[in-house]
C-alpha cells in the first residue's frame, strides 16, 4: 500500500498533564499533548496575544530579535518557490526543517522531527474535507502538501515509530487519541496494541477504530477523524 506525505513536524516532546497517561511521552504530533516548535506565532501576518508570545520566549529560550528573525524567515519560505512551510506548522521539505532547528532552536533538548505519512484513501479523503470553500481561501499545510502526492520515503533515515489516530481542526492543528483519555477502550475493543513510543502498531482493525471515532455520537472530538504512519528522522544535523 502506497502513503504519501503530509508534512514534517518539528516537536519538543513534553510529558502528558492529564488522564490515566499523566507523565508519560507519546511521539504524537498534536500539540494538544507535544510542542511544536514551528507554528501560527511564527508568521508575522498571524495575530499573536502578547502573553502567548511571552510564553513562547519563557518555553524556548529565545527573545524578541530572535521571534523577528523567525518570522522573516517564514514569510519568505512560505511565500517562496518551492513553499517550504504551510499553515500553521507543517515543513514540506527536509532540509526547511533541519535548517530551522539549527539557527533557532538548536540549544533546546528532546526535540524530534516526524514525518506523517497518509495510504491513498485516506489522502483523499483529508484533501477533499479541507477544500477551499470560499475564493482566497488557503489550504492547510496537510492539504498543500499531501496534493503533490510525495510517495514515503523508504530509506533508514526514517524509521516507523506507530501510528496515531489524528482529529483534525479546520485551522490544520489535530488532536490525537490520547486527548481523550480513552485509549484503554479503543485497545479492549478494537484488539489493539500500543507501542513504546504511545502509538499503536500496525493492524486492519484500525480502520474500524477510525470508523468509530468519527462516529460522533461515541464522544470524540467532533472533527473529521484520520489515521497517520508516524515516522522519526534518525538525525536533525
Amino acid at each position: 500500500m502506497k502513503y504519501y506525505l503530509g508534512g514534517y513536524y518539528l516537536m519538543q516532546i513534553q510529558p502528558i498533564e492529564f488522564g490515566s497517561e499523566k507523565n508519560q511521552r507519546v511521539l504524537t504530533c498534536s500539540t494538544c499533548i507535544n510542542n511544536s516548535l514551528f507554528d501560527s506565532w511564527s508568521f508575522s501576518w498571524a495575530t499573536t496575544f502578547k502573553r502567548d508570545l511571552k510564553k513562547v520566549k519563557q518555553d524556548y529560550l529565545i527573545d524578541e530579535e530572535a521571534i523577528n528573525s523567525i518570522r522573516l524567515w517564514v514569510d519568505s519560505n512560505f511565500d517562496g518557490e518551492p513553499k517550504n512551510v504551510g499553515w500553521p506548522n507543517v515543513f514540506s521539505t527536509i532540509q526547511a526543517a533541519k535548517t530551522y532547528h539549527k539557527v533557532y532552536f538548536s540549544h533546546l533538548r528532546d526535540i524530534k522531527l516526524f514525518a506523517l505519512y497518509f495510504n491513498e484513501s485516506e489522502a483523499t479523503a483529508l484533501i477533499e474535507e479541507f477544500k477551499p470553500t470560499f475564493e482566497n481561501q488557503g489550504l492547510i499545510g496537510l492539504v498543500d502538501t499531501l496534493q503533490n502526492r510525495i510517495v514515503e520515503d523508504q530509506s533508514i533515515n526514517q524509521q516507523i515509530v506507530g501510528y496515531d489516530l489524528i482529529g483534525v481542526e479546520i485551522g490544520g492543528d489535530f488532536h490525537t487519541f490520547h486527548c481523550h483519555t480513552n485509549e484503554v477502550d479503543l485497545i479492549t475493543m478494537f484488539k489493539l496494541e500500543m507501542n513504546e513510543y504511545g502509538l499503536f502498531e500496525e493492524n486492519e482493525n484500525l480502520s474500524n477504530a477510525l470508523n468509530y471515532m468519527n462516529d460522533e455520537d461515541n464522544g470524540f472530538e467532533p472533527v473529521p477523524w484520520f489515521l497517520v504512519k508516524v515516522k522519526a528522522l534518525c538525525e536533525l544535523a
